[in-house]
Order: structure tokens, then C-alpha cells, then sequence
């Protein structure tokens, strides 16, 4: 792969997932959660999508895969990035001085060459 490949496959993936945010943004507010936040960065962290559920602040991290790609968008919530969420939610909550109930929850899509969510799942409570 050449430098002009690495760019393009670099792009399709930002892409890639920029759509499955948007598709889990919509599956929670149609779930009943207000979206406070997108892409907020902490740092060299980021949140995905910060939302409230009821009284409960929700740090979401949304992972996208496309069908071309092997695997399920669960197999990357590895121990590591779990962690990583962890601290990075409890960094925004210090500077927020938040006191509430907060939790972190994953959306996991694949959507297929035409956009076509061929799977949607919400883990609540991931860490």
C-alpha cells in the first residue's frame, strides 16, 4: 500500500465512522436520550457521543465496521480502549465538577457498501 493508498483508506474510515455515529445519535435519541455532545475532546481522547438517559450521563463510544471488513465491531472494545473510555469520562467529569450518575454504554454497527445498517447493537453499561 502506497502512501496515496493509506490517505484514501484513511479517509473511507473517518467516513465509516462518522456515519455510524450518526446512526447511533439517531437509534438514541429515538431510544429516548437527549444528546448533550458530539466528538468532544479531552485532551488526546474523545468522547464519541455524550447523552442523557433519564438522570444518567452517558458516555457512548460507537464502533463502525463496514461488511468488507472482517469481524464484529464488538471484537475492538478491548480491555484497552475500555480503560481509555473510563479515564477519559472521568476526566470530563472533574472539569465539569459532575456529581450525578454516569455510565458508559457502546453502540456497535455494520452498514454495508450502501449505507444498509446490517447490525445494530446497544451495550449498556460497558465499563
Amino acid at each position: 500500500m502506497n502512501e496515496h493508498d493509506q490517505v484514501k483508506s484513511s479517509g473511507k474510515k473517518i467516513e465509516l465512522g462518522e456515519k455510524g455515529e450518526d446512526i447511533a445519535a439517531n437509534f438514541l435519541e429515538d431510544s429516548g436520550y437527549h444528546i448533550l455532545k458530539r466528538n468532544y475532546r479531552i485532551g488526546h481522547s474523545d468522547i464519541d457521543i455524550l447523552a442523557q438517559d433519564k438522570e444518567t450521563l452517558v458516555f457512548v463510544e460507537v464502533r463502525t465496521k463496514s461488511r468488507e471488513e472482517r469481524g464484529m465491531p464488538e471484537d475492538t472494545l478491548t480491555a484497552k480502549k475500555l480503560k481509555r473510555m473510563k479515564n477519559t469520562a472521568e476526566l470530563y467529569i472533574a472539569f465539569n465538577h459532575y456529581e450525578g450518575l454516569a455510565r458508559l454504554d457502546a453502540v456497535c454497527i455494520i452498514i454495508d457498501e450502501s449505507d444498509r445498517i446490517k447490525h445494530l447493537e446497544h451495550y449498556v453499561g460497558v465499563g
